[in-house]
């Protein structure tokens, strides 16, 4: 009896911070949702008048259009270089380390520090960009300053510093895989686009799908590379969902209103999450 309770003792510093920074702030801003405050009056309960007013917002349609493009973009462009590069250093090599080393070095940097790099790396006139297409006679770029581009300069530093990710899992995957199956298709004669589209693929299933769901999950979240890169501009044309809802609650102090946005994000993602893992069980049949 003793040791059960110390056992319950010593559980409680945890279980009081996950009251306390988790299921607190998730109550509070739920109930806040179905209210008008703004730090001037009272809240004044308004029900579901602030999710009515988010499916009605055209800027917050225009943040969930950048936010589907951005990710879509990065997700696709990562996984699939990714996927490319552990194929490529799956292969013993001379100085393999190093190389692994330096390919996965972008994915330490923090997303504020790469915001700050990419600022110095897209400057339209003295960056390095601008110096190359110079040099090449090739017309200036507004990389940062045109709406048609910027969004592209955002996805880019992104696809940069998160392909590392997706090349450590798939890299670890294709190490983890069984030699059998591999010989056995070769003494068969596959060749190499057969051998990657019956036995690989196949066999990396569960760790594409895995990949998969934590890039779409940090993707569809992204804050602060658009917030230091471009602060959502020109204009809205990179204001992602979760940069909107941060100025909505942080800077126009519409704290009802940005958590009723807060919980329309949670739910898409979670529906997002959901769909991809009942499809994956369908598919392949996984608990």
């Amino acid at each position: 009896m003793r040791d059960e309770g110390i056992k319950w003792v010593l559980l409680l510093p945890a279980v009081g911070w996950i009251l306390t920074f988790t299921v607190y702030p998730l109550v509070f801003s739920l109930l806040l949702s179905f209210q008008n405050w703004n730090l001037t009056s009272p809240p004044i309960w308004v029900g579901a008048a602030n999710y009515v007013r988010a499916l009605q917002d055209p800027r917050m349609h225009n943040a969930l259009r950048i936010t589907a493009l951005f990710v879509g973009a990065t997700v696709l462009a990562e996984l699939l270089l990714g996927f490319v590069l552990a194929l490529l250093f799956h292969r013993p090599m001379r100085g393999i380390r190093l190389l692994r080393a330096v390919v996965v070095a972008p994915l330490f940097a923090s997303p504020i520090a790469l915001a700050f790099l990419g600022m110095m790396l897209f400057h339209e006139e003295d960056g390095p960009l601008a110096h190359l297409f110079r040099a090449l006679g090739l017309p200036k770029v507004h990389w940062l300053s045109d709406p048609t581009t910027a969004l592209g300069s955002v996805v880019l530093l992104d696809i940069w510093q998160w392909t590392p990710f997706a090349f450590l899992v798939f890299l670890a995957g294709l190490e983890g895989l069984p030699d059998e199956p591999v010989e056995a298709a070769i003494v068969d004669g596959a060749g190499r686009w057969a051998l990657l589209r019956h036995v690989l693929l196949p066999l990396l299933a569960p760790v594409i799908v895995t990949a998969l769901l934590f890039k779409f999950i940090y993707s569809v979240k992204v804050f602060d590379l658009a917030f230091g890169l471009t602060g959502g501009g020109p204009g809205i044309s990179t204001e992602v969902l979760a940069l909107y809802i941060h100025r909505q609650g942080l800077e126009f102090f519409n704290l009802g209103y940005a958590s009723a946005l807060s919980y329309l994000f949670l739910s898409l993602v979670s529906a997002g999450c959901i769909g991809l893992v009942l499809r994956v069980r369908q598919l392949y049949g996984h608990s």
